[in-house]
């Protein structure tokens, strides 16, 4: 038999060990109370930044289900401006270099136009923010592990989630991944994919159909300052029960720097119809065929 002085060493010494593979488990993997209470922070952290943004210019590049557009951005305190400056990868043709131009001067002169703009973007964040806020309550997060310094979590649909907009509906119906920026709580990536129809009023209004995908990256921009790089959204559907619509946008957004703290939204719109506003030659990308003409483009020239 051991005596007891050599026992409760050799105890000491196993609760020691038990006490750093436990210290190890908890490094390797977050507690469950303390990841969801980090990815609720970082969800009022994408929320406050939505709602408080930075004004930066930057060029956007949009792919739709008939081509691309690439506009440059300048944000400003007001609000946005923009213009496109290449479809289909390519310089607009004179008459659409025209367009343009007719758009950005009517900007100047008409504020009913410049309200339809603003609400237009507006309305854009506001859906953005509902989805963020939702989040956290909407799915059931599994730790999945470390990438590249960033904390990996699956996640699946919450059976007690109950949306209050159609924007949220998809969470009833999504499984997918979300990176979190642990330090910065910040949500670096989330990619989402419906894993079953979804139905929104009772199913009278309409539905998802399974297959369809969300996705949206961001990343650090300026120091403390992080910015979406990427959305892509790609779902299908019917609408009271009658009317199958699809949606597809992919987003790029790059070439980011900061708008000047002194511009204002009229000076934005001048700026734009400088004949030098250019896409930098490493914005642009191989064109691919396409015949088709852009509806929104169209909508926003006139």
């Amino acid at each position: 038999m051991l005596k007891a002085g050599k026992f409760l060493i050799l105890l000491a010494f196993a609760l020691s060990m038990d006490n750093n593979l436990l210290a190890q488990s908890r490094r390797k993997a977050p507690q469950h109370t303390d990841y969801l209470a980090m990815i609720e922070r970082a969800s009022e952290n994408e929320v406050h930044a939505l709602q408080n943004p930075i004004p930066f210019e930057f060029t956007e590049r949009l792919n739709w289900s008939w081509g691309s557009e690439t506009r440059s951005v300048i944000e400003t305190a007001e609000g946005r401006a923009d213009r496109i400056v290449l479809f289909h990868d390519e310089p607009l043709q004179p008459d659409q270099q025209a367009k343009q131009e007719h758009r950005l001067e009517k900007l100047l002169r008409d504020r009913d136009a410049v309200k339809a703009e603003f609400q237009e973007d507006k309305s854009e964040t506001q859906r953005r923010i509902k989805m963020v806020k939702a989040f956290p309550q909407a799915v059931i997060f599994d730790y999945a592990g470390r990438e590249n310094g960033l904390l990996r979590f699956t996640f699946r649909p919450n059976p007690d989630f109950s949306p209050k907009d159609r924007e949220t509906q998809l969470y009833r119906g999504m499984e997918g991944s979300v990176w979190i920026e642990p330090e910065h709580e910040r949500i670096v990536r989330v990619e989402g994919k419906l894993v079953k129809d979804v139905s929104f009023g009772w199913a009278i209004l309409g539905h998802l159909n399974k297959g369809g995908i969300y996705e949206i990256a961001q990343t650090e921009v300026a120091p403390g300052v992080w910015r979406v790089r990427t959305l892509n959204v790609d779902v299908k559907g019917k609408v009271l029960l009658v009317s199958n619509f699809k949606f597809f946008r992919q987003e790029q957004d790059t070439n980011y720097r900061p708008t000047p703290a002194s511009t204002h939204y009229r000076d934005a719109v001048e700026a734009l119809l400088d004949p030098n506003t250019v896409v930098p030659e490493k914005e642009r990308v191989r064109p691919k065929p396409s015949g088709m003409r852009s509806h929104a483009a169209q909508s926003r020239n006139h």
